[in-house]
């Protein structure tokens, strides 16, 4: 008899254990819907010789937590539509070449996104196309998307930063796009 005692003890033990945990860990996040965000300037990115780094902040203003993975899905546009920028995944002189990690963005939470451009080479073209509005998606229809939009430029701290469109084939056309990441640093390469 004691020794069924002992056997029940332990299983109730165990359930009390497993059930412990279970309470311990939030339920298995879902994919975020980028809608429920809203995107602010991150903090200033100090820069290599001729880089522009800017840093955006994704703040959850859902109810729930949930997970952004991958690449975002980066469009920027100025008054003539969306303005034809090469994207890259996967570093350059700023931008980390470390593979996706997923994060969890709890409520209230937030994530990041940076991107990086070289300065333009044939230097200011008339004409230029100035970056307004960033559109950042997931890549799927479902999930959204979420947007900062730059009105007056001189009331932003180091206007650079935004991207201004170089021209085709000019490097500074072409952006380094960092995954969704948990903090600036960890956007960056080093």
């Amino acid at each position: 008899m004691g020794k069924a005692v002992t056997i029940v003890g332990v299983c109730l033990v165990a359930l009390w254990v497993a059930a412990a945990r279970s309470q311990a860990r939030p339920a298995a996040a879902v994919p975020c819907r980028l809608s429920q965000f809203a995107v602010s300037l991150g903090p200033y990115v100090s820069e290599a010789t001729g880089q522009h780094t800017l840093a955006l902040r994704l703040a959850n203003s859902g109810s729930r937590t949930c997970v952004l993975d991958g690449y975002p899905r980066v469009m920027l546009y100025d008054a003539a539509g969306a303005i034809p920028f090469v994207i890259r995944h996967g570093g350059d002189q700023m931008i980390s070449s470390r593979p996706p990690k997923a994060v969890v963005v709890r409520p209230g939470g937030r994530a990041f996104v940076v991107i990086n451009r070289y300065r333009c080479d044939r230097g200011a073209v008339p004409g230029t196309r100035g970056t307004r509005r960033i559109r950042i998606s997931s890549g799927t229809r479902a999930a959204g998307s979420a947007s900062i939009t730059f009105g007056d430029l001189h009331t932003i701290p180091m206007p650079y930063r935004i991207p201004d469109y170089c021209g085709r084939g000019d490097p500074g056309s072409t952006l380094a796009v960092s995954p969704f990441v948990g903090t600036v640093r960890a956007a960056l390469g080093g």
